[in-house]
């Protein structure tokens, strides 16, 4: 197996990109990881990854044979694709992890992705979608970003105290009582800045 390396993607088995910048990760990282059903469509497009992972019920006979040197066979039916991979690729070191492919398609499966990230908080971790990006963050940070750009927060614990600075509706030591509340939110300039009592949070950041 090849040795993995930072940054590094993964390929879920969502709705394969469209938008510019999510397609760049693919050739911005230094590693890939697809899951057995989104392998298909990725070397049909002509990339190749470094793993496939999954539990081998939606890869094609043709690629389970052509990249059987690559194929980690994972038959937990508790974890999905997505967070096998994001497991394996933590075990190994890997600290920078982006993410497309995650979204789209069944809803439930992209709720499901999207909120995986919570749990995986230590490590720089991003998803990649048509529209925009989700990051998490769980301490005080300064985020990038650009005048009038769309931002949404979101909580699944609604006892975290949130502070910000920089954004057209702004915290004040505020909890999200609802999922609903952090979103439709707007930067006011090149960065924002988010405190938190504790926690974590997701952010989404559109790209334009």
């Amino acid at each position: 197996m090849n040795t993995l390396k930072n940054p590094l993607l993964i390929v879920a088995n969502g709705e394969f990109p469209s938008n510019e910048i999510a397609i760049k990760q693919i050739k911005e990282c230094n590693s890939i990881i697809a899951g057995d059903g989104a392998a298909n469509i990725l070397i049909n497009r002509g990339y190749k990854p470094d793993i496939i992972i999954g539990d081998l019920d939606s890869i094609s006979s043709e690629n389970k044979v052509y990249h059987s040197d690559k194929i980690i066979e994972v038959k937990d039916q508790n974890q999905n694709d997505l967070r096998k991979a994001i497991d394996y690729a933590i075990i190994r070191k890997i600290k920078d992890i982006r993410i497309i492919g995650a979204t789209g398609k069944r809803e439930d499966h992209t709720i499901g992705n999207i909120f995986s990230l919570i749990k995986y908080h230590a490590v720089n971790i991003k998803i990649f979608t048509n529209t925009g990006f989700f990051t998490i963050i769980n301490s005080n940070k300064k985020i990038r970003s650009f005048k009038g750009q769309q931002v949404s927060i979101f909580s699944l614990d609604d006892t975290i105290q949130i502070e910000s600075s920089n954004l057209k509706y702004n915290f004040n030591k505020k909890t999200l009582r609802n999922l609903f509340n952090g979103t439709l939110n707007e930067s006011n300039g090149s960065f924002f800045e988010l405190k938190i009592s504790h926690g974590n949070l997701i952010i989404f950041q559109t790209y334009a």
